[in-house]
């Protein structure tokens, strides 16, 4: 990844404060984690010191990608859904995984996807690798900070039609703010979209010592902070909507299919639910 410097235009590579490179990205550490290549050693020490914590960190993050696109198939196949709101994007995933617009464009070339995220890095690389993969698909960035959900909503309505379904995708989003803020932010959502809307939810919860120890450890490289939720609060997000069977569960064991090695459990939670 080449670092950007220059944003004066608008349709090219936005520009970076002066000490984005002083400290990790939670994106590009993610994206390390993941098995990419766009980050930087401060990055990797980053993914590396939480891994020291908890080794099973590595798998955590590839599998939460492949919940992701399972979710995602299922909402698009079985729900019908075109339309998603991705609060939070991150970087690309690397090619051996997929994004989103990938698996709903596969199910429906019209599907239209609007990515969110607050880290200009992020912005420069959707800009040229989150594209429609399909004529007939739609496939937008907006770069802004979720909680400025009157923002949000409005950019959203440029691209989606809150008079039909839409899936919100909520992935490593809601431990990175305040639980009433993330309550309130979930409550605003739900309450804006339209009945038969889904949302997919994922974040890593507090479950044994080893997780709560690795984001100790995290927050002593300057990182963004991200705070773990307990099981219950994780299940909170998810009021007055329907579940989707199997439930909130470790992401890798929401439907996994079928596989030569049998998933095992992470401190990662994921479900998704339907608005009535």
């Amino acid at each position: 990844m080449t670092p950007v410097t220059d944003g004066s235009n608008a349709d090219g590579p936005p520009a970076l404060p002066s000490d984005y490179f002083a400290r990790p990205s939670p994106a590009r550490m993610w994206n390390y984690l993941q098995g990419g290549k766009d980050n930087y050693p401060l990055d990797r020490r980053a993914g590396e010191i939480m891994a020291a914590s908890y080794p099973d960190i590595f798998y955590l993050a590839r599998q939460c990608r492949l919940f992701l696109a399972r979710a995602v198939r299922l909402v698009a196949s079985e729900g019908g859904v075109r339309q998603f709101l991705d609060l939070g994007c991150g970087l690309p995933a690397p090619p051996d995984l997929f994004d989103l617009h990938l698996v709903a464009q596969r199910v429906h070339k019209d599907s239209r996807v609007v990515y969110l995220d607050n880290d200009k890095a992020v912005l420069a690389h959707a800009r040229a690798l989150m594209t429609s993969s399909t004529d007939e698909g739609v496939c937008v960035y907006v770069e802004s900070d979720a909680r400025k959900i009157d923002y949000v909503l409005n950019e959203a309505r440029q691209t989606l039609d809150f008079d039909r379904p839409i899936c919100v995708v909520l992935f490593g989003l809601l431990g990175a703010i305040g639980l009433d803020e993330a309550m309130a932010l979930v409550a605003r959502l739900r309450d804006e979209v339209a009945g038969g809307s889904y949302f997919m939810v994922n974040d890593s919860v507090q479950l044994g010592d080893e997780m709560v120890r690795a984001q100790e450890r995290r927050r002593e490289t300057g990182i963004d902070n991200y705070t773990l939720r307990t099981p219950e609060q994780f299940a909170a997000y998810f009021e007055g909507l329907e579940l989707v069977d199997p439930g909130i569960v470790p992401c890798t064991l929401w439907r996994p299919g079928l596989s030569l090695d049998r998933p095992r459990p992470v401190d990662s939670y994921g479900g998704v639910g339907r608005k009535p």
